[in-house]
This record gives structure tokens, C-alpha cells and sequence, in this order.
């Protein structure tokens, strides 16, 4: 039969143990749940739709008070990842075809910008010869006064 005075701190080194190993355990499953918390904000973005953040800060405090079982947390966030990418998936053509008219209408506001240049250009570079003309013949003339 075992000791009671050497089992005791067997007793308390494997307490202590389980404890480490439950702080590790919580700090992974965070680390994992901030990982596809990632991937859900990222999937919501690309898609242009609104990502669930008061919803997530509500389980992350749920997590950091361990007040939440960590396998239903990760297999609601994998259930949450997986219904943004169907609505993703629904909205590709959608997107794809506001990303196309966003880039035409960059292209025709660039366009235009280059024209009113074009136009305003022209008038610029006569101008600026006129001057130059005007201030050459000054100076010629100045030089003609003073070598007579």
C-alpha cells in the first residue's frame, strides 16, 4: 500500500500538471478560435459582407472566462466559416461583375482627367512660347542698344 505522506505531493505534482495542461489546452483552443476567426473576418471581407464581430467578442470573453466548452466553440466557428463560404460563393458572380464596372469606371474617370490635361496642354505650351518669344526679343533688343 502507498504512503499517504508520499502520495500526497504525487497527488499535487499530477493537480498541477492537469492545471498546466488545462491553461495550455485553453490557450490553443484560443489560438485556433482567433486562427478561423481570422478566416471568417477574411472570407466576409472578400465577399463584402458583414462580419459577426459583436457575436465573437461575446465567445471570446466566453473563452477567456472558460465558461465555454472548447469543442462546440471550434465546431461553431467551423459551422459559422462554412455558411460564409456558400453566401461567398452565392455573391461570386455578383462581385465579380461590381469589380469589373469599379475598374471601367477608374479607367473612364482616368480618362477623362487625361483629356482635360490634353486640352489645357496645348494652351499651356503656346503660352509658355509666347513668353519666351517675347522675353528672347527683349534681350535681343537690349543687346542691338548696346552695341550701337
Amino acid at each position: 500500500m502507498i504512503d499517504d505522506v508520499t502520495a500526497f505531493p504525487c497527488v499535487q505534482k499530477a493537480e498541477a500538471e492537469v492545471k498546466r495542461l488545462d491553461e495550455l489546452k485553453a490557450s490553443k483552443t484560443k489560438e485556433l478560435f482567433l486562427k478561423k476567426q481570422k478566416e471568417l473576418e477574411d472570407t466576409c471581407n472578400r465577399s463584402h459582407m458583414e462580419t459577426p464581430s459583436t457575436e465573437i467578442r461575446n465567445i471570446t470573453n466566453l473563452v477567456d472566462s472558460g465558461e465555454i466548452d472548447h469543442v462546440e466553440l471550434l465546431a461553431a466557428m467551423d459551422e459559422k466559416i462554412a455558411k460564409a463560404k456558400e453566401e461567398a460563393a452565392s455573391r461570386k458572380g455578383i462581385i465579380e461583375k461590381v469589380d469589373r464596372w469599379m475598374l471601367a469606371s477608374d479607367e473612364e474617370r482616368w480618362l477623362e482627367e487625361y483629356d482635360q490635361v490634353s486640352l489645357i496642354l496645348p494652351y499651356t505650351k503656346s503660352a509658355a512660347f509666347s513668353s519666351l518669344c517675347s522675353s528672347t526679343n527683349s534681350i535681343t533688343g537690349r543687346e542691338s542698344l548696346l552695341s550701337k
